[in-house]
């Protein structure tokens, strides 16, 4: 029977292991040779995933976890960011909240054009945004947030499981005192040293995180385990 510093070490492995076996079926599916392969992109939408150049990018299991960081973004209200459309999942859960304004960045056309028809039919003023992050950001106002929701794509072998750390620092250059960032975490039950590094690094002391239960199906590519961190991380 394994003791406690044992058991914990083994846990350790596991997830390790889990992250090698998610970043090894990346790269073997290839990445885009350049931003604009990806913009230009077919989205292959199905009942329960969206595909682009054979990536899995989202799939319907994460609904509960959506559900999850949306609540933590819009819990100061005002307006909101989300970053990365996807299945349009947190963004209906996000319009479920008394908010102010939604702005929503996407990179992919075809995506793109369902953030634009969602954005017809939204209960709250919906602001669609049509490129990278690292394009379009810098040209919002500094403290212009309540909240922030970030959920992309990681688009090259260096991104792998922390494509967010890159945007930590313009994620607190874009919130007010006391706006709250929020994203898909890859940590199953803690942010690991490097991970809460970045966050510190960028400015941010106030991290916190809830651990949310998912079940996704035994033959996802991008996540295997049955837990996974929804970040509160306060400017």
């Amino acid at each position: 029977m394994l003791n406690g510093q044992e058991f914990l070490m083994a846990k350790k492995r596991k997830f390790a292991d889990a992250r090698q076996e998610t970043f090894e079926t990346r790269k073997k599916i290839g990445f885009p040779s350049s931003p604009k392969k990806w913009k230009d992109a077919k989205a292959n939408y199905s009942e329960h995933e969206l595909v682009i150049n054979n990536h899995p990018v989202m799939e319907d299991w994460e609904s509960d976890y959506m559900q999850v960081l949306a609540s933590i973004a819009c819990s100061q209200g005002g307006k909101v960011l989300e970053i990365g459309f996807g299945m349009g999942i947190s963004s209906g859960y996000i319009q479920s909240h008394d908010i102010v304004e939604h702005v929503i960045i996407e990179a992919n056309s075809d995506v793109f054009d369902k953030l634009i028809e969602f954005a017809k039919s939204a209960p709250e003023k919906v602001t669609p945004i049509f490129g990278f992050w690292q394009n379009v950001t810098k040209d919002l106002p500094d403290e212009t947030f309540d909240g922030i929701l970030f959920d992309t794509y990681p688009l090259q072998e260096s991104e792998v499981h922390k494509n967010h750390f890159d945007f930590f620092v313009e994620a607190y250059r874009l919130l007010k005192n006391g706006g709250i960032l929020t994203y898909y975490s890859d940590e199953i039950n803690d942010f690991s040293p490097e991970h809460r590094l970045a966050l510190e690094r960028s400015g941010f002391k106030n991290i916190n995180m809830q651990i949310c239960d998912v079940n996704p199906p035994a033959d996802c590519l991008y996540w295997k385990s049955k837990t996974i961190v929804a970040p509160i991380v306060r400017k």
